[in-house]
């Protein structure tokens, strides 16, 4: 078992390379905003306080002022204040940073970091991710008229490969305001997710091409003319449905359950600790709704039977049952996509909400304690926060993991990587800067002798 300095040097090491590699993609992917006159800091060195301070969860800007502080991230020495980290970001566009999201993923594709155990092939799931300001955000944000006043709503759209352990992710869409006379919020955002989506897939393809070729979607997130779109430009779907879509979903929920009455489950999980109990997952699926009603190509109908049971007085489950039945279509053909990778794909379904969501919420405090608030500084962030999210997760799940005496692993919790993050930047101080700059400084290419001048060949 490995001891806290084996740990310490372990995250040291991870964490100064990665920055080193930032560091060359900011100078090369990212341009800098500002107007040349008058620059006092470097925008790398700018750059990369930012990410240091994701990465090591500071919590405001002048949490990350500290740091640049005691990282000598200025050409004189010092620190970068928090008001030039502000005046930076309110420059930023909602994509300027996604170049840097899409290195760092393809760099970890050529490492090999992205396996896809079980499933054959990656599959990417998209969902809505929403913040409530007090500014319009750029004219990106939708404006609301409650009680309390007004406000506005950020949108993005966010794609998480989930069929990756460390859940990354690949990239999002600021959505901007949507023209309707709708008042209810919940209705004008699926207006604005589905209208965005083929956008984001179209980014996405551009980005990682045969990468990202298969997508798990929500029930409100998608129409019958997105799926049968997507189908014709050769995109593995699976789709989650509900009675938004209510002629379907009667006919599936119908055929389906004939189908649960007469033949027995073709996959299902063990009984797994869930919250206060436990819980089993069965599946069933069928194949003759292909073409009904207009929809070509609906090559498999599921049904996933979630039964969760309280814990009886022995810690087994034996205690009270209640079952959901959740609906999903899929035009990924049966030998494409078995029912135990189909139960799979609808539990890693929820990585985008348990991992990404969850972290940019809890870790990041993207809803609570936003860094910015100038223009569209929420959605530049954002991408940083996705640079910053996929360098923790693949370390906390790949390389520190917690090993218990069962010798289970599990993935590091995410105060204490941040907090070991963080003394270990502070351990390199002021070096950091030029272990930086000595990796952005690339040997001159080594010159080949002159070649002889070829002869022609003599008959």
């Amino acid at each position: 078992m490995e001891n806290l300095q084996q740990i310490d040097a372990r995250v040291e090491t991870y964490v100064l390379k990665r920055l080193q590699r930032m560091s060359r993609l900011a100078a090369e992917w990212s341009s800098d905003p500002r107007d040349p006159q008058g620059i006092r800091h470097s925008y790398v060195d700018v750059v990369t306080a930012l990410l240091a301070g994701l990465i090591s969860g500071r919590r405001s800007l002048r949490d990350v002022e500290k740091l640049s502080t005691r990282l000598g991230l200025r050409r004189r020495g010092g620190g970068i204040s928090d008001g030039a980290l502000t005046h930076v970001l309110g420059l930023c566009d909602a994509g300027h940073f996604d170049a840097m999201v899409v290195r760092t993923i393809k760099d970890m594709n050529r490492r090999g970091e992205l396996p896809h155990p079980g499933l054959g092939q990656h599959w990417t799931s998209i969902d809505g991710k929403y913040s409530c300001t007090d500014h319009h955000c750029g004219g990106l944000g939708q404006k609301f008229v409650s009680d309390d006043g007004v406000y506005w709503r950020a949108g993005v759209l966010r794609a998480v490969m989930i069929s990756v352990p460390s859940r990354p992710a690949l990239g999002q869409r600021a959505m901007g305001p949507v023209e309707t006379t709708e008042t209810d919020p919940e209705k004008v955002k699926h207006t604005g997710e589905i209208t965005n989506l083929p956008h984001l897939v179209a980014k996405l393809r551009d980005d990682y091409g045969d990468m990202v070729s298969n997508f798990v979607l929500d029930a409100g997130l998608w129409s019958k003319d997105v799926f049968l779109s997507m189908d014709a430009q050769g995109f593995g779907l699976v789709c989650g449905l509900k009675k938004n879509k209510p002629d379907l979903f009667a006919e599936v929920e119908r055929v389906l359950r004939i189908e649960r009455q007469r033949r027995p489950a073709q996959a299902e999980t063990n009984w797994e600790s869930y919250r206060n109990g436990w819980i089993r997952r069965r599946i069933w699926r069928t194949t003759a709704l292909d073409g009904w009603n207009g929809w070509t190509h609906l090559r498999q109908a599921v049904v996933v039977e979630q039964t969760t049971r309280e814990r009886g007085h022995d810690g087994k489950p034996t205690g009270k049952e209640t079952t959901e039945l959740r609906y999903f279509i899929s035009n990924a053909t049966t030998g494409m996509v078995n029912p135990r990778q189909m139960l799979a794909l609808v539990r890693q379904h929820w990585g985008i909400e348990n991992d990404c969501n969850w972290t940019f919420d809890l870790q990041f405090a993207e809803d609570d304690g936003a860094w910015c608030t100038k223009n569209k500084a929420i959605f530049a962030l954002g991408a940083l926060r996705m640079v910053a999210y996929n360098l923790l997760q693949h370390l906390r799940k790949a390389h520190v993991q917690v090993v218990a005496k069962s010798g289970k692993a599990s993935p590091r919790p995410w105060r204490d990587l941040c907090e070991t993050v963080h003394a270990r930047l502070l351990a390199l101080g002021t070096g950091l800067r030029a272990l930086l700059r000595g990796a952005m400084v690339r040997p001159p290419a080594s010159r080949a002798p002159p070649t002889a001048p070829l002869r022609p060949a003599i008959a």
